[in-house]
């Protein structure tokens, strides 16, 4: 089965006042091996990033905004974090300009830090000098399902 970005918005809810805790519980019951539960709020929920952590989750944090952050939250073997770009379904040359504009996004990434996972259709050849170019190390894996990760590192 193929892995996914399973996305949930939460911040309507919380402007709301609402209790968010239910729908993101019933959302991290659909993440199932190498998926990804990709949360948009308000705020860095760190109350959560320890619940989940206490169920073998781990995540990465990034803010867009004042009060927009979006949590990825994955089970992973990896020590370094990851962050994880779904760019199965693009037309070239979008999953090459999403993937390095991501790179260049966050200082993390630069800093060698927090690592890119990318999932793409297939190898994306013409990406690859360009993140040697950079000097950045990439690994590659063909999981089948028309899906292509390479993780991308310092």
């Amino acid at each position: 089965m193929a892995r996914k970005l399973v996305l949930l918005d939460v911040r309507d809810v919380l402007r709301r006042k609402e209790e968010p805790f239910p729908l993101i519980m019933k959302n991290v019951e659909a993440v199932e091996g190498q998926d990804v539960l990709e949360l948009h709020a308000t705020f860095d929920p760190v109350p959560l990033e320890k619940v989940l952590g206490k169920q073998g989750f781990k995540h990465i944090v990034r803010s867009e905004a004042d009060d927009h952050f979006i949590i990825q939250f994955y089970k992973d073997e990896l020590s370094l974090p990851f962050w994880h770009l779904d760019n199965r379904g693009l037309e070239p040359p979008e999953p090459m300009t999403r993937s390095l504009e991501m790179l260049e996004a966050a200082p993390e990434f630069a800093q060698g830090t927090w690592g890119l996972e990318i999932w793409n259709e297939r190898v994306p050849a013409v990406l690859l000098p360009e993140l040697e170019d950079r000097g950045y190390q990439f690994d590659i894996r063909d999981e089948g399902e028309e899906t292509v990760v390479v993780n991308i590192h310092r």
